[in-house]
């Protein structure tokens, strides 16, 4: 045995107090331990340990090497433990609970590239726009716009913010009244996409406007973010909603973003991603929170559709 091994011997027969016993733990035959021990005296000239036909002992001058190599062995199985742990826990699901506007944001390339890249880490989703409670739903994580969240402890991690922008069919805007100014606002259809908390006490008006504020508590229509694309989509009347959840239709133009002279700011909706702080977090789930974060962050999501809007 190499002298690594000889000290693993020798403490193991010193806290069983018996050959045949480290034999048995050890998986080596008695003879193979016993020449062990006999080296790594001679190794150390020392009598390591006192044996007679009844027990085996640990020699007085021995004990403070015994502690020496009791520590190194332990910290060594420990090391070895978290090197296995840790490889044990890459592989395995991942269960994530995602906001719409994760999905609009293309959270389906996402999975394709990490699937391709962390083929033994599966990703179980569930998208759901409702409050959250992380800490008790049993998801692993979220991506999710942080004010949803109902836990004050748990870690945001920003990924993007997406303004909110009018929108319409070029055949809605082909066929309705005139759009010069946000004044003619009222004279159409609004179709409010945006969730509930975002609709509370917003009035839009341009600094170049001499009409009134307007205001979007009496909008024809309050409905999720994905019916309300639908029915833009189709002719229905001007949409707000958050411009990633539109980009791919702008850029196909099947959409015309509807804008109006002057500054004039509609809020938006921010996206992050959260999980408990924990040291314990597997090593599969910190895997996933940073590919989110490399693969949402990269997404210049503002200059990409301004590039590919058209304008009315």
């Amino acid at each position: 045995m190499d002298q690594l091994a000889s000290m693993r011997a020798f403490v193991t027969v010193a806290r069983t107090q018996s050959y045949t016993k480290a034999a048995d733990i050890l998986n080596v035959s008695r003879a193979a331990l016993s020449r062990a021990i006999s080296d790594l005296e001679t190794h150390t000239s020392s009598r390591l340990l006192n044996r007679t036909t009844r027990r085996v002992a640990l020699a007085e001058t021995a004990r403070d090497y015994f502690d020496s190599c009791s520590r190194i062995i332990d910290e060594l199985e420990q090391a070895e433990r978290r090197l296995i742990d840790d490889k044990t826990s890459e592989c395995g699901y991942v269960r994530v609970v995602a906001h719409p506007l994760a999905v609009a944001a293309g959270i389906s390339t996402l999975l394709d590239a990490f699937g391709a890249t962390a083929p033994c880490i599966k990703i179980h989703l569930t998208v759901q726009d409702s409050p959250l409670n992380l800490i008790e739903s049993g998801y692993d994580l979220s991506i999710y716009p942080p004010d949803r969240i109902a836990n004050a402890t748990v870690v945001n991690r920003p990924l993007f913010r997406s303004g909110f922008v009018f929108v319409a069919s070029p055949q809605y805007l082909d066929k309705s009244a005139s759009l010069n100014s946000i004044c003619d606002l009222p004279q159409h259809r609004i179709i409010d996409g945006r969730e509930e908390a975002a609709r509370k006490g917003l009035e839009i008006s341009s600094d170049t406007s001499t009409c009134p504020p307007l205001s979007l508590q009496s909008v024809d229509m309050n409905v999720p973010s994905a019916i309300a694309r639908e029915l833009a989509m189709a002719g229905a009347g001007i949409a707000l909603l958050p411009e990633v959840i539109v980009r791919r239709d702008l850029a196909r133009g099947e959409l015309r973003k509807v804008s109006f002279d002057g500054e004039m700011s509609l809020g938006g909706i921010d996206l992050g991603v959260q999980y408990q702080q924990a040291s314990s977090t597997p090593r599969r789930t910190r895997t996933f929170i940073d590919a989110c974060l490399g693969y949402f962050r990269s997404l210049d999501t503002d200059q990409e559709m301004t590039a590919h809007s058209t304008s009315v």
